[in-house]
């Protein structure tokens, strides 16, 4: 297995250049250079996985999931948010965003955030993308130590940037996207003096979540989102949650969810091998240039695409934990948009494949991390 992300994920450049930007942060692993638009993630070398991926308890039990426990477990969306502690809401943009998850089609944040997102690539890019990451603290050498202690300066630089941004979006899902790359960018920044490799997973969250915001960007500008987000069916309502501070976010997964985690993992492994001719296509090629053979694969992945969505939905509003099911629900909405695009599918739809992708990682790479701390 590759780990990161689940088996099979790293899928070629699903379309043209994204319009959004030039750089693509790099991924927790080194990698081969991206392509230029900041596309997916490119093929990782293997590692061992964490102990919750070794985990084969069935996932059926999980699916089944009923009607009547989804609504007990979804929020209302008359729901009033709860106060930030020591502080308000009146500066948060989402405050008042307690709807369903859904496409986004336009966002004010998406402009300030590409410098930002190219700035900290491209510091990425001077030694910590080709770095070892097994290799523990105590092992560095002066010029290592100096890698990390930049590529950590320019996280937190990045992290205190993304601050108005979370206060700004007007989407919850949004803001929880800027929070979480800000509490991971800290919290790896944090664990180099003492760093381990298991501490590796901090920065690959980070770097799913800030990934996550340049392909949200990139469907818009692409106008993907506006062309497809209005055909997908809006979901419950979702959990309820506490609004927290923007400036002083906690990383969403902080003890292991062994059901959930080791579910999730399954349910992706499961995909990876039920798509495999999909991913392995040309996925750049417009329905009008499809094969008789190339159509019927499509068709099938539409079929997999959309109950994957429905059981990762599933599990998200399972775990209990507003976040996780907000993220859950991000990469199951975005499928489905996928999907809906195919009777008129054009290259530029591949980056709705994108942001189902790495909403996939941010919940895959968290539970690796409680689970191997």
């Amino acid at each position: 297995m590759t780990n990161p992300p689940p088996p099979g994920w790293q899928h070629p450049h699903t379309g043209p250049q994204n319009p959004f930007g030039e750089e693509q942060p790099q991924y927790g692993f080194p990698q081969t250079p991206p392509p230029a638009g900041w596309g997916p993630p490119q093929t990782r070398r293997k590692n061992k996985a964490p102990k919750f991926l070794l985990i084969g308890a069935a996932i059926l039990s999980v699916i089944a999931v009923s009607v009547g426990a989804t609504l007990l477990l979804t929020g209302n969306s008359d729901d009033i948010p709860k106060r930030v502690p020591n502080g308000s809401v009146s500066d948060i943009a989402s405050a008042e965003d307690t709807g369903p998850v859904t496409v986004i089609t336009e966002d004010p944040t998406c402009a300030p955030w590409r410098p930002i997102a190219s700035t900290i690539a491209k510091q990425q890019k001077q030694g910590w993308a080709d770095r070892d990451p097994a290799i523990p603290a105590t092992s560095w050498t002066p010029e290592q130590q100096k890698m990390y202690q930049e590529a950590a300066a320019a996280m937190l630089t990045a992290a205190d940037q993304a601050v108005p941004l979370a206060k700004m979006t007007p989407h919850r899902v949004m803001r929880e996207l800027y929070e979480q790359s800000i509490a991971y960018w800290r919290a790896y920044a944090n664990s180099i003096k003492s760093y381990e490799p298991s501490d590796n997973y901090l920065a690959q969250v980070s770097v799913n979540t800030a990934s996550a915001i340049v392909s949200i960007c990139g469907t818009i500008e692409n106008q993907a989102a506006q062309a497809r987000g209005p055909l997908v069916t809006e979901q419950p309502a979702p959990l309820p949650a506490e609004l927290n501070d923007p400036a002083d976010p906690a990383t969403f997964l902080n003890a292991p969810e062994p059901s959930v985690c080791s579910s999730w993992t399954q349910i992706s492994n499961r995909f990876d091998i039920d798509t495999k001719a999909w991913r392995e296509g040309d996925l750049t090629q417009e329905v009008s240039e499809w094969s008789p053979e190339r159509r019927s694969v499509m068709n099938e992945a539409a079929s997999t695409i959309s109950e994957y969505a429905n059981s990762i939905e599933l599990l998200g509003r399972q775990s209990a934990n507003a976040v996780f099911a907000d993220f859950a629900t991000l990469a199951a909405q975005y499928w489905r948009a996928y999907v809906v695009a195919f009777p008129s599918y054009t290259s530029k739809d591949g980056y709705l494949a994108e942001v189902a992708s790495y909403a996939n990682f941010i919940i895959f790479n968290a539970c690796a991390s409680v689970s191997s701390s």
